[in-house]
């Protein structure tokens, strides 16, 4: 008769090992020679992780660890994209807070991850959601700004009444809300624009330096 496998006891003994002895934390001086930065898309925390998540982020953890069994000094952090419509969407469905139900999903995601041993800086942990994150992003739109690079004008949104909310066009069915079925008008709102087209020629100009890029991606 074969063994059988006992992972919980397997796992959590090399899980414990990894964590204690820093294996996936990144120096804080790494040698410029031998660092190297990986990333993954960042998950939106709509409830657990799922085998769709798992099919990339598995990807990402192989990668990380042949760098490091090939000497290299990686960065290896994690994100949450928890910003915007869809904890919008999470709030008015649930009826609780955006920030409460996006916190509580983050942490039941980053149990699973450690679970299945992730090769992540935890350390490094960020939520887009989260002040020190997007301070930044607004940094950056003032930058925008004080360049004459955004303005704002009048332009159709998708307006549901009996929500009181702008909808994306994906939430918008047969002219109805995908919430409530509500018939969905158009309605001008005052919105911010960036001025996109500036460097529209650089970035056709750029396209000739990506000579290994799929013709498809080029072109779209």
């Amino acid at each position: 008769m074969s063994e059988t496998y006992d992972f919980q006891t397997v796992e959590s003994k090399w899980q414990r090992a990894w964590n204690e002895g820093g294996l996936f934390t990144a120096p804080e001086n790494p040698d410029p020679a031998k660092k190297t930065y990986l990333l993954e898309m960042f998950a939106y925390p709509s409830g657990d992780i799922h085998m769709g998540h798992f099919r990339n982020y598995g990807i990402g953890d192989a990668v990380c660890r042949w760098m490091l069994m090939n000497g290299r000094e990686v960065l290896h952090p994690f994100g949450w994209d928890a910003f915007g419509m869809p904890a919008e969407n999470a709030a008015i469905k649930h009826g609780v807070h955006p920030g409460k139900w996006t916190r509580k999903n983050i942490g039941v995601s980053r149990a699973t991850l450690q679970a299945v041993g992730m090769g992540y800086d935890w350390e490094r942990e960020f939520a887009t959601c989260e002040p020190d994150y997007y301070h930044f992003t607004q940094w950056i739109f003032l930058l925008l700004h004080e360049r004459g690079l955004v303005y704002r004008k009048d332009a159709p949104v998708n307006w549901c009444t009996e929500c009181n909310t702008v909808l994306a066009n994906e939430q918008v069915q047969d002219g109805q809300c995908w919430r409530c079925s509500s018939v969905v008008e158009k309605r001008d709102l005052e919105q911010w624009y960036i001025k996109i087209t500036e460097y529209a020629q650089q970035l056709l100009d750029g396209l000739d330096t990506l000579p290994r890029w799929p013709n498809s991606t080029l072109a779209s």
